[in-house]
C-alpha cells in the first residue's frame, strides 16, 4: 500500500510541479548549504588540548585565531606616552587585512571627527584623510609622514595583530633559548572584558634595558624597530635631538630598548583567541594601551565600504 500510495504522489508532484523550478529551487539550497559550511570551517576551530596550562598551547591558538581572521570592525580605544603628554583616542575601525584596506572615524576632542582612508597600493601609497579643521579640505599623506605621525606610536600600516604576533613571537623565541618560558610567561587567570570570557597572560621581561645601537647606512627608527621588534616611539623618546623616525643618519650611536616592553599584558579572547587588550609598560611605567571593544570578526564588507564614495562617510 505505502509503495502504491508513493507511486500515487509522485505521479500527482510530476504532472504539477515545474522540472525547472524545483531543480532551481535545490540548486538554490545547495549553495545556502555550502556557504553556510564555508562560514562554519572559517569561523570554527578546535583548540589545542590544556592551553589552559600550557602557555605555547595558548599561543599557538592566539596566532591561529590571528591567522583566521581576514576582516574586522571594532572600536578602538588608545592611550599612549607621548613626549608632550598623552595620546588619548576612540576610531571607530574597519579593516580588511590582505590586502591592506583601511577605513578610520575618530573622535576628535572638540566633537568632531577625523575620517582615513587606506587601501594598499592605491592613491601613491597615501592615506586620504578628512581634517576635522584646517585646511578644510581631504589631504593626502604618506602613513609614515610626520604630520601622520606626531601624536601617536604605529602608523596604519600596522593595524590589526599581526605586529603583536610578531613581537611575542620574538619574545617567546627568546625566553625560549634562555629556558626561561615559565618566568617570562605567565597565564594569571581569567577576565571578563566587554562581555567576553578573556584568559590573562602576562609577559615579564627581567632583562628589560636601554643599550647602544649604531645606526646602518639608509635606516630609519622604523626599520631599526621593524628588524628588532622593539617600539620605534620608545627609540625617539629616549634619544633627545631625534624629533622624527627618519631623523637619524648612518654612524650615529643612539639608544634602543632591549625587548619591545618590561611588562606585557594580554587579554585573550576564549573563543576567538584574539588578544583584544594589550597593556605595555617599561621602567617608566605605561607605555602603551589598546582596547577593542565590540569586535566583529570577519565581517562581509562591499568593495564600496573601502572607497571615498560610500555613503555613510564625509570624504
Amino acid at each position: 500500500m505505502w509503495k502504491m500510495l508513493s507511486w500515487v504522489i509522485f505521479r500527482m508532484t510530476k504532472n504539477s510541479i515545474n522540472i525547472f523550478y524545483f531543480f532551481n529551487t535545490l540548486k538554490m539550497k545547495l549553495k545556502f548549504l555550502l556557504a553556510a559550511l564555508f562560514l562554519c570551517a572559517v569561523t570554527a576551530f578546535t583548540p589545542r588540548a590544556g592551553y589552559e596550562s600550557d602557555v605555547a598551547g595558548l599561543l599557538d591558538n592566539m596566532y591561529a585565531g590571528i591567522d583566521r581572521t581576514k576582516t574586522m570592525q571594532y572600536t578602538f580605544f588608545q592611550k599612549e606616552r607621548m613626549i608632550n603628554g598623552w595620546n588619548n583616542a576612540e576610531t571607530f575601525t574597519k579593516l580588511n587585512v590582505a590586502p591592506l584596506k583601511v577605513y578610520l572615524k575618530t573622535k576628535t576632542p572638540e566633537g568632531g571627527h577625523i575620517e582615513v582612508l587606506y587601501n594598499d597600493g592605491e592613491r601613491g601609497g597615501k592615506a586620504l584623510i578628512k581634517p576635522n579643521g584646517f585646511p578644510y579640505v581631504n589631504v593626502k599623506l604618506h602613513p609614515t609622514s610626520k604630520q601622520m605621525m606626531g601624536t601617536q606610536h604605529h602608523t596604519i600600516l600596522s593595524i590589526g595583530f599581526k605586529k603583536v604576533k610578531k613581537i611575542i613571537q620574538d619574545a617567546y623565541k627568546r625566553a625560549a633559548a634562555q629556558n626561561g618560558v615559565n618566568q617570562v610567561f605567565k597565564v594569571t587567570g581569567s577576565t571578563t572584558y566587554d562581555g567576553k570570557d578573556c584568559y590573562i597572560l602576562q609577559i615579564t621581561d627581567p632583562t628589560f634595558a636601554f643599550t647602544n645601537y649604531t645606526v646602518k647606512a639608509g635606516q630609519s627608527l622604523y626599520d631599526i624597530a621593524r628588524e628588532l621588534n622593539i617600539a620605534e616611539y620608545m627609540i625617539m623618546e629616549r634619544n633627545k635631538g631625534i624629533d622624527d623616525y627618519f631623523d637619524i643618519k648612518t654612524g650615529q650611536v643612539i639608544k634602543i630598548p632591549t625587548s619591545y616592553a618590561a611588562k606585557t599584558t594580554l587579554y585573550i579572547d576564549k573563543k576567538t583567541f584574539l588578544p583584544i587588550f594589550q597593556k605595555m609598560e617599561d621602567d617608566k611605567g605605561l607605555f602603551e594601551q589598546y582596547e577593542m571593544k565590540g569586535m566583529k570578526v570577519n565581517p562581509m564588507f562591499s568593495v564600496a565600504e573601502f572607497t571615498e564614495d560610500w555613503t555613510d562617510y564625509g570624504f
